[in-house]
């Protein structure tokens, strides 16, 4: 018998309009009158989820999230935190060293803004679907004591300006003209296997691929399997209890850690292949068709 399930957000629980439908919510709450627990298992930051967790009457103390891809582990209403992990601003410049050579842009997220070198598309959405500030700043010049809760390297060009905002169909943008730039040192293929990238990298931290134009760095013991084992253990649920679902390269480590693995219909096929099942599609009511199929 299940007794936990961790939701993705982006791609996952959300529509392509960034809504949960009503069959998802409507599935939800019958999960919740059954005692199941529900956990979002994200990307954004926790402001970023905030009025998802209202809709689905998620702000209670007791109830929590796993945010910023497993790094900051907090209850929904920001009273309690269960996992905070930190890369250092001298880590940063590790990283810039290793790939300012290929002019890619990078971001990253401390508790209240998301700070980045140059102007792009990525920190754009970021700062609009996580409701943080942005801000651009030298990164030479950042507080050495910053806490910095993950990094994002973007690899964004014109050239695949229909491929990238593809993946945010419905999120405004405020600029339109920021796409407007090229990189004569653009690779699309610079993240299309990230086991190849700097084996220094991989051995000291978390890299996870969102998207093929986006990695993300964390802490090296930070992923969303972690995240969401903490919690289990908070709760007292075993792993076979537990069921996640998502559809990224982020969402990889929490569906192999699952009792019930699922992908979504529009995941990434490596997603699918590690799945224990996969589900329809973010936009045929996907999680809605595990909950009525393995819970209620």
């Amino acid at each position: 018998m299940f007794r936990m399930i961790a939701l993705d957000m982006d791609g996952t629980l959300l529509d392509h309009q960034q809504r949960i439908s009503k069959e998802n919510a409507r599935a939800i709450e019958k999960a919740r009158e059954k005692g199941i627990k529900v956990v979002l298992s994200t990307g954004r930051a926790l402001p970023g989820i905030d009025d998802y967790l209202e809709q689905l009457n998620l702000k209670e103390e007791d109830e929590y999230s796993v945010t910023c891809s497993g790094a900051y582990v907090v209850n929904n209403i920001n009273t309690k935190t269960v996992e905070e992990k930190y890369l250092s601003y001298e880590e940063l410049r590790g990283i810039l060293q290793i790939f300012d050579p290929y002019q890619i842009h990078y971001n990253f997220y401390t508790q209240d803004k998301i700070y980045t070198k140059s102007n792009n598309f990525t920190t754009h959405i970021d700062a609009f679907a996580n409701k943080l500030p942005m801000e651009i700043v030298d990164f030479n010049h950042l507080n050495k004591d910053i806490k910095i809760i993950k990094i994002t390297l973007i690899n964004e060009d014109l050239s695949v300006k229909d491929e990238i905002t593809s993946i945010y169909p419905d999120i405004p943008l405020e600029n339109p003209d920021i796409f407007s730039r090229t990189n004569d040192k653009f690779n699309k293929e610079l993240f299309k296997d990230i086991t190849r990238l700097s084996q220094d990298l991989l051995e000291k931290y978390t890299l996870l691929k969102t998207t093929p134009y986006h990695i993300e760095i964390l802490n090296k013991t930070s992923h969303k399997g972690n995240g969401v084992k903490r919690l289990a253990e908070l709760y007292g649920i075993k792993k076979e209890e537990i069921i996640c679902i998502g559809d990224s390269g982020n969402d990889r480590q929490m569906i192999e850690y699952a009792g019930l693995g699922v992908a979504m219909g529009n995941a990434v096929e490596d997603i699918k292949q590690i799945a224990d099942y996969v589900t329809l599609s973010n936009q045929e009511h996907g999680v809605a068709h595990v909950i009525e199929k393995f819970i209620l």
